[in-house]
C-alpha cells in the first residue's frame, strides 16, 4: 500500500481528472436537489446492510429482510418523531412558566456588572443613540411599512418539497437494498471490466469499511445522546429526550457539534433552575461524556477520524457546508470518509487519499530526512526518539536513521544534494544518535574487539557507531578505522571480528573482502551492506572471496556479531586448553 501511494504522489493528477472532478462539484451543487437524496439513501444503505444480512440469516430471501427493516426503520424513525414533537410543543407551552428564574439571572448579572465595566459601555452605548436621534430631524425618521402575514396557501411548496425528498430517500433506499448485488455488479463492470477479481475486491473490501464505519459513528453518536438524555433526566431537566436527540443530530457535524448541542440545554437549564449549580453540572456532563467518546471509544472503535486528517475534516465540513448546506455539514464526515475508501479503489483518484488520508503516506525515514533538510532537528530527533520509546534503538535505528542515511548518500551522487548538505545531514544524524545514548554498565571482563572498516565516507562510520552501541551491553567493542579499509591498520586493533560497513554492494565491496581475507584469513569478516533488497546473489560472491556472513540490518549486523565472536572465542580458547 505505502508504495503505490508513493508511486502516485510522484504523478500529480492528470488535467483531464482534474477537469471532471470540477465537473462532478459542479453537477453536485445545480442538481443538489437530487444529489442530497442519493447521498442520503447510499449513505443509509450502507447503514442497513449488515442489518439486513442479520435479518436474512433467519432465513428471509434479500426482499421479506429488506421491507422487514425498512418498515421497522420508518417505526422507530415515527415514533421518535412523534415523541420529540410532543416535548417541543410541551416546552414551548411551558416557556413562560420560567419567566420569573429568568428575571432572576438578569438581575444577577446586571448586579455583577453594576459599577464595572458593563455599565460604562451601556451607558455610553445609550449617550451615543440619544446623540443620534437628536441630530435626525423628524421629518427625516423613516416610516414604518407593516408588512401582513402571508396566506398559508403559499406554505404548501415548501412543505411538499421535503415531503417529496423524503418519500424519495425511502423510495430509492428500498430499491438499492433489495437490488444490492445488480448495483454491485455494474459499479463493477463500470470501472474494472478487465480487472474484475481485483475490482471486486476492492469494491468490496470499501462498502465493508464504510457500513462498519457508518455503523459505528452512528453508534457512537447514539450513545453519545442516550447518556446526555439520562443525565439531564437524572439532573431533574425537563425535556431530556428532546437534548438527547439534538446531541445525537449535532455530534454528526465534526468538533463542533457536540459543543453547539450543549447550549440549548445549557442556556434552557438557566431559565429552568434557580441558582448556577445545575448548568454547571450540564455543562460538565457534555464535556465528560464528549471527552470519554472522543479520547477512548473512538480509538477503540475506529482508528482516529476513520483516517482521515483533523485538518482534511474542517475543510470537508465547510466545503460540503458550502455544497449543500447545513445537510452537508451534517453528512461531512461520512462522505469525506466514502470519498477516502473510493479513492483507493479507483484509478486515477489515489491522491485524494494521499491528501485526505491521516497517514501522510511516507516511510518514517522520509519524513525524518525530509525534516533534516528543512533545519527542523527538534522535530527529526522527536521521531526517532518515539520510535525508539514504541519499539527499541535497535528498530529505531533500522527503520529511521540507516536508511534516511542511505537516500542522503544516493541524492549525494546523483546531485541533489551538495557536500555542505550531505555533510550537514550526517551531522544532525550523529546528534540524534548522541542525545538517543544511554548509559552501559562497564564489564570487568576484556571487551571482544570489533573493528569496524566503513567502505567510503562518514556515513557508513556513522552505522558502524550504532553497531557498536547495540553491542556495548555484551561487551563488545566497536573500533572504528578510517574509510577505505587499510589493511595494515585494521590488523594491528587485534580484532576478534572485521565489520566492513557499506550504502552499496558490488565489485568494490568483493575486491575489499578478497583484501582483508588474505590478509587474515582467521577472522571472521562481516559485511553489512545496509538496506541492500535483494542479497541472496551477493551473498553468494562474497562467500566466495571469504566473507562469513552477509547483513542488511542492524539487527542482523547485531545477531551475526555476537554469533561469529563467540565462535572465535572457543576456537581461540581450543589452542589453550590442548
Amino acid at each position: 500500500m505505502t508504495d503505490r501511494r508513493l508511486d502516485a504522489a510522484s504523478a500529480w493528477p492528470q488535467p483531464t481528472v482534474l477537469a471532471g472532478l470540477v465537473l462532478a462539484i459542479a453537477c453536485l451543487y445545480w442538481a443538489r436537489a437530487i444529489f442530497i437524496p442519493i447521498a442520503l439513501a447510499l449513505l443509509i444503505t450502507f447503514l442497513l446492510s449488515p442489518v439486513v444480512a442479520m435479518v436474512r440469516r433467519s432465513g428471509l430471501t434479500q426482499v421479506p429482510a429488506v421491507i422487514v427493516v425498512v418498515s421497522l426503520t420508518c417505526l422507530l424513525a415515527g415514533g421518535l418523531g412523534w415523541a420529540l414533537f410532543s416535548q417541543i410543543t410541551t416546552l414551548a407551552n411551558d416557556l413562560p412558566r420560567y419567566r420569573e428564574t429568568i428575571a432572576r439571572k438578569i438581575a444577577d448579572v446586571q448586579r455583577v456588572g453594576r459599577g464595572g465595566a458593563l455599565e460604562k459601555v451601556e451607558d455610553t452605548a445609550k449617550d451615543v443613540i440619544a446623540q443620534l436621534e437628536r441630530a435626525d430631524p423628524p421629518g427625516t425618521r423613516p416610516i414604518p411599512v407593516v408588512l401582513s402575514a402571508p396566506n398559508r396557501l403559499w406554505q404548501i411548496p415548501r412543505i411538499i418539497e421535503p415531503v417529496g425528498s423524503a418519500v424519495f430517500v425511502l423510495v430509492l433506499l428500498t430499491f438499492m437494498l433489495v437490488q444490492q448485488r445488480e448495483l454491485r455488479a455494474r459499479v463493477v463492470r463500470l470501472f474494472g471490466p478487465e480487472r474484475l477479481a481485483e475490482t471486486t475486491r476492492a469494491f468490496d473490501d470499501a462498502g465493508a469499511r464504510i457500513s462498519r464505519y457508518l455503523v459505528a459513528y452512528s453508534s457512537l453518536n447514539a450513545g453519545f445522546g442516550l447518556t446526555i438524555a439520562l443525565g439531564l433526566f437524572f439532573l431533574g431537566m425537563p425535556f431530556a429526550l428532546v437534548w438527547g436527540f439534538f446531541a445525537t443530530m449535532l455530534r454528526f457535524i465534526p468538533y463542533a457539534g457536540a459543543w453547539t448541542a450543549a447550549l440549548i440545554p445549557i442556556a434552557t437549564s438557566l431559565a429552568v433552575f434557580d441558582g448556577w449549580m445545575k448548568p454547571l453540572l450540564i455543562g460538565g456532563l457534555f464535556a465528560v461524556s464528549e471527552a470519554l467518546v472522543v479520547f477512548v471509544l473512538e480509538p477503540l472503535f475506529f482508528a482516529r477520524s476513520a483516517g482521515v486528517s483533523s485538518i482534511a475534516l474542517l475543510i470537508a465540513a465547510a466545503f460540503w457546508t458550502w455544497l449543500w448546506g447545513w445537510i452537508g455539514l451534517a453528512l461531512a464526515i461520512p462522505l469525506t470518509v466514502c470519498l477516502v475508501v473510493f479513492s483507493r479503489a479507483i484509478e486515477g483518484l489515489e491522491f485524494i487519499e494521499i491528501l485526505v488520508s491521516n497517514d501522510p503516506g511516507l516511510a518514517p525515514h522520509v519524513i525524518y530526512y525530509q525534516r533534516v533538510l528543512a533545519a527542523d532537528e527538534h522535530d527529526a530527533a522527536s521521531l526517532v526518539r518515539e520510535a525508539a520509546r514504541s519499539g527499541s534503538s535497535e528498530a529505531a535505528y533500522d527503520a529511521i536513521l540507516v536508511p534516511a542515511l542511505a537516500r542522503a548518500r544516493h541524492d549525494r551522487e546523483v546531485g541533489q544534494l551538495t557536500p555542505a548538505e550531505y555533510a550537514y545531514v550526517i551531522a544532525v544524524t550523529r546528534e540524534v544518535l548522541d542525545r538517543d545514548a544511554r548509559a552501559v554498565a562497564s564489564s570487568a571482563l576484556r571487551p571482544v574487539v570489533v573493528v569496524g572498516c566503513p567502505l567510503q565516507d562518514e556515513a557508513d562510520r556513522l552505522v558502524l557507531e550504532m553497531l557498536g552501541r547495540l553491542l556495548e551491553p555484551s561487551g563488545r567493542t566497536v573500533q572504528t578505522g578510517p574509510a577505505g579499509v587499510p589493511v595494515a591498520q585494521t590488523l594491528a586493533m587485534q580484532p576478534q571480528l572485521i565489520c566492513l560497513s557499506s550504502m552499496e554492494g558490488g565489485g568494490r565491496v568483493r575486491d575489499l573482502v578478497k583484501r582483508l581475507r588474505d590478509a587474515c584469513p582467521d577472522i571472521p569478516i562481516l559485511v553489512g551492506c545496509w538496506g541492500l533488497r535483494s542479497p541472496a546473489e551477493l551473498r553468494a560472491e562474497l562467500a566466495l572471496a571469504g566473507a562469513d556472513d552477509l547483513v542488511t540490518s542492524l539487527a542482523e549486523a547485531r545477531a551475526a556479531a555476537l554469533r561469529l565472536t563467540t565462535t572465535s572465542a572457543r576456537r581461540d580458547l581450543q589452542p589453550a586448553a590442548r
